[in-house]
């Protein structure tokens, strides 16, 4: 039986990997959850390389561990795809637009920091990384079973993020381990 979301990955090039990595590099400003839209849209949506589910849980594992959230899948959808090779061109695809724009912003843009038009693109582009935020929050979170128990667990996650201030890593293995109590074998 092939792996979940496998469907098309046997034709995939290790270019073709490294240039869809690049254009979510690109295009991801803010980094982290901002990039999960382009994620989903660019391997689900757009190629059909993975299912929501597998998706979900690439997400999920890029969360957990150490590391940039985007690097991490990266790593995690070339692994599925080509095993190592893949992961190579999907690493090096979504880091090296960061490169680019961090040396072109060495270069030019401290010189223009002073300008309205630079600072008010920012403010904008601010307000697009607060709206895909929001999306992905929609996207993933419509695949989530609503039940008590998820909203019970989600809303004590949003009270121990806000009032004691947790950090992120901390509030994911919370919600973990209290995930293996609240839900029965059988029904997670």
């Amino acid at each position: 039986m092939p792996e979940r979301g496998a469907q098309r990955i046997e034709r995939v090039t290790l270019w073709r990997i490294f240039f869809v990595f690049f254009k979510i590099g690109l295009f991801t400003f803010g980094g982290g959850f901002a990039m999960l839209p382009v994620l989903n849209y660019e391997l689900y949506a757009k190629r059909k390389w993975i299912d929501k589910e597998a998706l979900t849980d690439i997400v999920s594992l890029s969360t957990v561990f150490p590391g940039a959230i985007a690097v991490n899948s990266a790593f995690l959808q070339g692994l599925r795809m080509r095993g190592a090779p893949g992961v190579i061109a999907a690493i090096i695809g979504i880091i090296t637009p960061s490169i680019i724009v961090i040396l072109l912003i060495g270069i030019f843009l401290f010189r223009f920091t002073s300008m309205h038009i630079v600072q008010a693109f920012f403010k904008g582009a601010g307000a697009a990384i607060t709206g895909q935020i929001a999306y992905a929050v929609y996207v993933f979170g419509r695949g989530t079973t609503l039940n008590l128990r998820t909203v019970g667990l989600t809303l004590a996650i949003l009270v121990v993020l806000f009032a004691f201030k947790v950090h992120p890593i901390v509030a994911i293995l919370i919600s973990g381990a209290v995930g293996v109590f609240i839900f029965p074998k059988g029904k997670a």
